[in-house]
């Protein structure tokens, strides 16, 4: 059965899944990369490296995000929601960085090594290994949301087990 999320179940999966999509505009072309987010219910939080996606949404601030979860190819649900580019500063990029560690922190495997754009100390407080971002290179920003949509597809009825 296909169908539309309600209100609740898009927040819902905004606020439990950690990477999502943005689209962006690219000069003439539209450019889509995954993040690793957070989500307060009003806005994605996200952190980048100086680079192609952050110049894309300084020059275009209006921006396409998406998330999905599958358990299989018969159900899952997608959200997309459109929203405005805000680079953050001072306490904001403070806050969104401590957003990002509080929600990602629990899912890395301290012992891999690992690229992730966010640097290794300010995940794990260690020192930051040879090739990773070091915090003064992350950028922090935040889509704030002003429209949402969400679609599913499942095997079962509303009423019966939902997608975990």
């Amino acid at each position: 059965m296909l169908g539309t999320l309600r209100a609740d179940e898009i927040e819902r999966v905004l606020h439990e899944e950690v990477i999502g999509r943005i689209g962006c505009l690219d000069g003439m072309n539209c450019y889509v990369v995954p993040i690793t987010y957070a989500y307060d219910g009003t806005a994605i939080y996200g952190h980048s490296r100086d680079g192609r996606k952050l110049r894309a949404m300084q020059a275009h601030p209006r921006v396409c995000f998406e998330v999905d979860r599958w358990r299989d190819l018969s159900n899952w649900e997608s959200v997309i929601a459109w929203g405005r580019f805000e680079p953050l500063e001072g306490a904001a990029a403070t806050d969104a960085m401590a957003r990002l560690v509080a929600r990602v922190r629990p899912l890395l495997k301290l012992d891999a090594p690992h690229g992730h754009a966010i640097a290794h100390d300010a995940f794990t407080g260690h020192a930051s290994h040879a090739g990773t971002a070091h915090s003064a290179d992350a950028r922090a920003f935040r889509i704030v949301l002003d429209e949402r949509t969400g679609r599913y597809e499942r095997t079962t009825t509303p009423s019966g087990p939902q997608v975990a």
